[in-house]
């Protein structure tokens, strides 16, 4: 798996880039171990910043005569607070998100074919959605197939999931993100200043995913002590009774 992945990173990268990566695999590593403890103000953050972001360019998409810092902030603000409330539905959108991520990692391993593949190249003065288009039509024809099936089912699955199974879904999802982070970001990391490093990883793709299906639970039963000592549900010891005299 990992020697799949390889061959799509990037030999040489910036100073600046490896710094980055090296911080969001740092950040990767406290949400594996207590991403869960701050869910709803991390999912707010999110929201707002992501609304902020998506507001600002809103009206030039749209063609709207009015200023961008306007829709910026009506939308942090209306996505901030959904973040508050809606805390559940917006964990079942981030889980879902993961699990369709693992679908298309699968569809990807089964229907990648034989021939080399390569993420293409951004040309000068080319948008993100010509960028994309690319990008999409670059794949295999069974993989387009096969791809949007298994995202949109493992999407479906991970927010049903959240709202039938809260807790679980919470520990669940931080220490999926914070192992992909840690992993994905680390991998960047050594292979761009440290390639000899990677000889010491397993070569058989099922002992890379046994040892990140141990990290995932690992973190998951670790947030899940911490949730329950936050919330003071663990269990109190009994008093001894008293004897009335």
């Amino acid at each position: 798996m990992v020697q799949e992945l390889l061959p799509l990173l990037p030999k040489e990268v910036g100073t600046l880039a490896l710094v980055l990566a090296m911080l969001g695999a740092v950040v990767g590593a406290g949400l594996w171990l207590a991403g869960a403890r701050f869910s709803r103000s991390l999912i707010t953050l999110v929201l707002v910043s992501t609304g902020g972001w998506i507001g600002l360019f809103l009206p030039q998409w749209l063609g709207w005569s009015i200023d961008g810092w306007a829709s910026a902030i009506l939308l942090a603000l209306v996505l901030g607070a959904s973040g508050l409330v809606m805390h559940r539905f917006w964990v079942g959108v981030g889980l879902g998100l993961v699990l369709a991520g693992a679908a298309a990692g699968v569809v990807w391993t089964i229907y990648k074919g034989q021939g080399a593949w390569s993420v293409p190249k951004v040309e000068t003065g080319m948008s993100a959605i010509a960028y994309v288009q690319v990008l999409w039509q670059g794949l295999p024809v069974e993989m387009r197939r096969i791809l949007p099936i298994a995202c949109g089912a493992a999407w479906i699955v991970g927010l049903a999931a959240a709202m039938l199974w809260p807790r679980i879904c919470i520990v669940i999802l931080y220490s999926t993100i914070g192992v992909s982070m840690l992993v994905g970001l680390g991998l960047y990391s050594m292979n761009a200043a440290r390639p000899q490093w990677l000889g010491a990883l397993p070569n058989r793709t099922s002992s890379q995913l046994l040892a990140m299906l141990g990290m995932v639970a690992f973190g998951a039963l670790l947030q899940w002590k911490i949730a329950l000592s936050k919330k003071g549900m663990n269990p109190k010891p009994s008093r001894p009774s008293v004897v009335q005299q």
